[in-house]
């Protein structure tokens, strides 16, 4: 369990585990906030707090299901958002790896503790690093049980870009699309595609979906049929299947 505070000036986190029914300590973390940052709403404060820690304590994140206690939810804040622009698209899809969902306070030393942390920041400041590959531009729908996902990628030059299109039995439409600011091939836009689609899907609370793409490629690698044989795309297609299991 992750607990989380912040002060305007502030942020502190306690990572505790549950043994014999009594938190144990794992981990506490505390920083300074600057610039930007301290013009923040509180609900933003504790967004920016998840993402630090979750970046610092990474090697817990993926191994474990986490769960936050915080008085403020910032997974639905950003899920609440009707457009994922700037840095809320960048906290959305930098979560989007992990196994988080949010309690209710009940544990008063954890959360004092936690609180205390925030009082007295240590070491210096270090800013949260908030860049991920691209701009993300998103308009949000509401969920039902079954979605068709849509997903393209292209590259020239070089670079590239991706969008994705998920669609409701309803006929309701999600679309996302952002550029790839890196050198990348064909093949490699399109799993980015792919990617960033199952993440959104998975925040949107899909359940149950079809898939569409143009690149037989990456479909029949991603579903198992074909045999991957460009080292490149190794972590690409773990990452898609890890994705799968999760529909």
């Amino acid at each position: 369990m992750l607990y989380l505070t912040s002060t305007p000036k502030s942020i502190g986190a306690l990572l505790v585990q549950d043994v014999d029914e009594a938190e144990r300590p794992v981990y506490y973390i505390s920083w300074k906030i600057r610039g930007a940052e301290v013009r923040y709403t509180p609900v933003e404060r504790h967004c920016l707090a998840l993402v630090f820690t979750a970046q610092k304590l990474r090697h817990y994140f993926l191994a474990h299901h986490i769960q936050i206690v915080t008085r403020s939810d910032p997974i639905q804040y950003l899920l609440s958002k009707l457009a994922l622009i700037g840095k809320v698209a960048r906290w959305l899809l930098a979560l989007g790896e992990f196994e988080i969902t949010c309690v209710a306070p009940k544990a008063i030393k954890s959360q004092a503790l936690a609180d205390l942390l925030a009082q007295f920041p240590s070491g210096d400041y270090e800013p949260v690093n908030e860049e991920l590959r691209g701009e993300v531009h998103a308009a949000m729908a509401s969920d039902e049980s079954f979605w068709t996902l849509s997903f393209d990628g292209a590259a020239a030059g070089g670079k590239g870009g991706t969008g994705i299109v998920l669609t409701s039995k309803s006929g309701e439409k999600l679309y996302l699309s952002y550029k790839l600011n890196f050198h990348c091939l064909n093949n490699e836009a399109e799993y980015e595609a792919l990617i960033l689609g199952l993440i959104a899907a998975e925040k949107h609370s899909i359940k149950k979906i079809r898939i569409r793409g143009d690149s037989k490629l990456i479909v029949k690698q991603g579903s198992g049929q074909f045999v991957l044989k460009e080292p490149a795309l190794v972590t690409y297609r773990t990452t898609v299947q890890r994705l799968l299991d999760k529909f």
